[in-house]
C-alpha cells in the first residue's frame, strides 16, 4: 500500500532544512523537513505548503530596549529525489503573510510582508544499512540561504535608520552543514540530528549569532493503516550573540533554549498529507532580557509521481 510506503520513507529519512531566521534564536521547524522526517521517493517529487505562527519579544522596558516580534509566514516547499542513489534536495520558498513589531510601550509600530529568504538543501545517506529497508540511515545535510527577502525596510518612526528585526530578509548569505541518525523500526522510529548555522555579515554590518540545532525524536505510526502518527521531540538550541553594524554585541540576543515538541500527522489519501506540531520552550538561558513563546505550525504535502 502506497501511504504504508509513504510514511516510512518519511520516518526514516531526515532531511534538516532550516528556513530564514529573524534573528540568532528565533524558533524554525522542529521537526525539520516538510512533514518532520521525510523526502519522497526516488525520482519522484513532493510539493507542501506549511503555515508557522512565532511570537517573542526582548528588551527591557527600564532601558528602552523592549521589543516584540509575531509573524504569520506561510512557507513553499518542494523536494525532489533525482534519479542519483541516496540523494534528495529541497528548495524553501518563505512569504511573510505579515510581520508585526512591537515598541517599547508594548503597541505595534510597525507591520511588513513578503517574499522571505529562499534556501536549498542537499541531503546525502552517505552510510545506511539493516536490510532492504534499512533500519540505520546516517545521512550529511548542506544547505544555502539566499538573501532574497527584502532587506531595506524602513518604518515611518525609524527616522532614517534600519531595525534589523523589522527585515522579512537577513540580507545575507548563510549556510547550514548538519548530520543526522534515523533508526527505523516501523512503526516506530527513532531520530536525532546536529546541525550548525554559520550566518554572513549583511551590507549594513549586522551578524547574526552563529548557532548549534539539536534533536532527539521518537515517532508512531498508529491505526491498522498506519495513516496516523504522533511524535515527540526534544529540542536543544544554542546562538552567540548578534553583531550590529557599530561592531557592538546586542546583548539581548542569542543563548540557549530547549524546547519540547509534539506533531502529529495523517495521510488523507496515499498522496496527501497533513501535519501540524506545536514547540514550547522548557529551558531557557537567554543572553539579556528575552522571552519566548510557543510556535505553531500547520503543513499539507502532496507527492507527485514523476
Amino acid at each position: 500500500m502506497r501511504v504504508s510506503v509513504l510514511l516510512l520513507a518519511s520516518s526514516i529519512s531526515l532531511l534538516a532544512a532550516k528556513t530564514s531566521l529573524a534573528c540568532s534564536v528565533c524558533g524554525c521547524d522542529p521537526s525539520s523537513g516538510t512533514l518532520g522526517l521525510d523526502r519522497p521517493s526516488m525520482r519522484d517529487a513532493r510539493v507542501a505548503v506549511e503555515d508557522r505562527y512565532l511570537w517573542k519579544e526582548s528588551g527591557s522596558v527600564a532601558d528602552d530596549t523592549r521589543e516584540g516580534e509575531r509573524e504569520d509566514r506561510i512557507n513553499l516547499r518542494v523536494q525532489y529525489s533525482p534519479p542519483v542513489p541516496r540523494l534528495s534536495l529541497q528548495l524553501d520558498v518563505p512569504f511573510f503573510a505579515w510581520k508585526a513589531h512591537y515598541g517599547v510601550t508594548g503597541s505595534q509600530d510597525d507591520t511588513n510582508q513578503g517574499l522571505g529568504d529562499v534556501s536549498l538543501t542537499a541531503r546525502w545517506e552517505a552510510l545506511y544499512f539493516g536490510g532492504a529497508v534499512p533500519r540505520h540511515v546516517i545521512a550529511l545535510i548542506g544547505t544555502v540561504k539566499a538573501p532574497s527577502g527584502n532587506n531595506t525596510h524602513l518604518a515611518p518612526i525609524d527616522g532614517g535608520v534600519f531595525d534589523e528585526h523589522k527585515q522579512i530578509g537577513t540580507g545575507s548569505w548563510d549556510e547550514f552543514i548538519g548530520v543526522s541518525y534515523a533508526y527505523g523500526d516501523f512503526p516506530t522510529v527513532v531520530y536525532a540530528n546536529v546541525t550548525a548555522r554559520l550566518n554572513g555579515t549583511n551590507s549594513r554590518g549586522n551578524h547574526y549569532g552563529n548557532a548549534i540545532f539539536g534533536t532527539l525524536g521518537v515517532r508512531r505510526s498508529f491505526l491498522d493503516s498506519k495513516r496516523l502518527y504522533l511524535a515527540i521531540d526534544a529540542q536543544v538550541r544554542n546562538a552567540g550573540k548578534d553583531t550590529t553594524p557599530d561592531n557592538a554585541y546586542d546583548e539581548n540576543s542569542g543563548g540557549f533554549l530547549g524546547y519540547a515538541a509534539g506533531s502529529a500527522g495523517y495521510a488523507i489519501t496515499d498522496n496527501l498529507l497533513i501535519r501540524g506540531t506545536l514547540q514550547l520552550p522548557v529551558v531557557t538561558a537567554l543572553n539579556g532580557a528575552q522571552v519566548e513563546h510557543p510556535v505553531a505550525y500547520f503543513g499539507l504535502a502532496y507527492d507527485l509521481t514523476l
